[in-house]
């Protein structure tokens, strides 16, 4: 039995961009509607940023709790429960799927539990979780089905021996020997995790360093912070052999001959657009390398009235992205004006310790032609980091020569993903170096990090001898 209704707006995917999109064209005054074949929330809620994090939160607070005695604290050796850890997490999980469900009702956003396909640009075929169908005449369709994993060759997923991101989050046990395909951020965010815990970790990457989007002194910086805590790296390796071994563990041969012997392998070597079944393709809408979305810088896709947000357009992938562009789609739909600047986005990487970034980095400065100058501050000279004990890791500033524009910001150590937006208001700003230099920051704080780190690039940071912020990033 199929039912048809009419709608402004149907969005397909209800992830951070999704259903952030739906809720603004509600506001604006646009009959709206969600459909969802998975959970509301999307990857980030269920799968993605916020289960990893609360589990990323107990493995620091089991590291604090390792020093204690460096704080004058006694206390006895702490134990993982694993179980305890699964269920805390799947709290989260159900309180802010919870939330995605009532903001969604509060503003009269219809939600429709089911697999969605573009009969054509203005038509929405619905098969119903629950059976039956509906069909949804738009206005405007947005698709915002976020990306999925990709899995390379010879690693097809198989019980909790190979895993991806989201199988690594339901497993029954700690694993007591792990590898990890891919160092981006997945991978090295659930290595550091595992890590901590306890875990025997091998992260191997294919490319010549970690984190391929960061500035390279990030990069060299997160793998020396890695091999502290006894991760193994390797990087400019590959997997050149698997074998399954009949007590359940795999054997890996990586280039050059060395064998790793693991009993799950978390695969994190990607993610690609998901498209797979929308039916984009008879709906005109035209896809690009990878089979993103390509879009416009309003948003729009090839197929007259429909939209595509967040990971979907493969531009950048990161949930407070979507949500941005999911905003700005709706406020054009609706006739407002919309912001897409796009040029200040920060992103972090919750490993240990955090890595945040906005901007250019170095390199891409220099590529564009610019003249740069550099400020770095370590945290390990600022008295807010040393009473902290989070001495690890440093900020460094990118800015133009000639004009003293800030162009881009690179931090790792504690708290970099909270002191990063600083950096992001600035360069959307387009405030100067010497602006943040001047800025008071309230003392102790980790951010008056910036403010050294901007005096720094006119030689200037009053804590701070020039060679000891030549030596920051080594």
């Amino acid at each position: 039995m199929s039912d048809t209704r009419s709608f402004d707006l149907v969005v397909i995917g209800t992830g951070p961009g999704g259903y952030v999109a739906a809720i603004r064209a509600a506001q604006l005054g646009l009959r709206s509607a969600v459909v969802e074949k998975d959970e509301l929330g999307g990857t980030c809620l269920n799968w993605g940023c916020i289960p990893t994090k609360a589990w990323i939160v107990s493995a620091h607070l089991l590291e604090q709790i390792r020093r204690a005695k460096e704080y004058g604290i006694e206390v006895g050796e702490p134990r993982v429960n694993w179980d305890w850890m699964l269920e805390r997490k799947n709290r989260v999980v159900k309180q802010l799927t919870g939330g995605v469900k009532a903001l969604l009702q509060g503003r009269q956003v219809e939600i429709l539990r089911g697999t969605a396909t573009l009969g054509s640009a203005n038509r929405v075929h619905v098969a119903l979780r629950d059976g039956g169908s509906a069909d949804l005449g738009a206005a405007h369709v947005m698709l915002a089905t976020g990306a999925s994993a990709w899995l390379p060759p010879g690693f097809a997923l198989q019980g909790e021996r190979v895993v991806t991101s989201q199988e690594a989050l339901d497993l029954t046990r700690q694993p007591k020997r792990l590898a990890v395909l891919g160092g981006g951020v997945v991978g090295s965010e659930f290595a550091c995790f595992f890590a901590a815990l306890g875990t025997k970790v091998t992260l191997i990457e294919m490319l010549p360093r970690l984190v391929m989007a960061e500035d390279e002194e990030i990069a060299q910086a997160l793998e020396r912070e890695m091999k502290k805590q006894k991760i193994a790296v390797h990087v400019g390796t590959k997997v050149e052999d698997r074998k399954d071994n009949p007590d359940g563990s795999l054997t890996l041969t990586l280039t050059g001959g060395k064998t790793v012997e693991v009993d799950t392998v978390l695969v994190a070597t990607g993610r690609r657009p998901y498209t797979a079944g929308l039916g984009v393709e008879q709906a005109g809408v035209t896809l690009g390398e990878r089979g993103r979305i390509v879009v416009n810088d309003r948003l729009q896709t090839s197929a007259k009235g429909v939209y595509a947000i967040g990971d979907v357009t493969d531009i950048r992938q990161l949930a407070h992205f979507a949500s941005a562009q999911g905003k700005a789609a709706a406020e054009i739909i609706a006739g407002h004006p919309a912001q897409t600047d796009w040029r200040a986005v920060p992103a972090a990487t919750f490993t240990s310790p955090e890595i945040a970034s906005v901007g250019l980095t170095e390199r891409e400065a220099k590529e564009q032609g610019r003249e740069v100058k550099v400020g770095r501050f370590p945290f390990r000279a600022h008295g807010r980091n040393i009473a902290d004990g989070e001495t690890a890791g440093f900020v460094k500033l990118v800015g133009d020569a000639r004009t003293d524009q800030l162009l881009g910001a690179h931090i790792i150590g504690a708290r970099a993903s909270e002191i990063i937006h600083e950096c992001a208001l600035a360069i959307a700003a387009d405030l100067d170096m010497r602006d943040l230099a001047r800025a008071i920051h309230a003392h102790p704080t980790v951010i008056e990090t910036l403010g050294e780190a901007a005096e720094d690039a006119d030689h200037l940071a009053i804590h701070l001898m020039r060679q000891e912020a030549k030596a920051a990033a080594r």
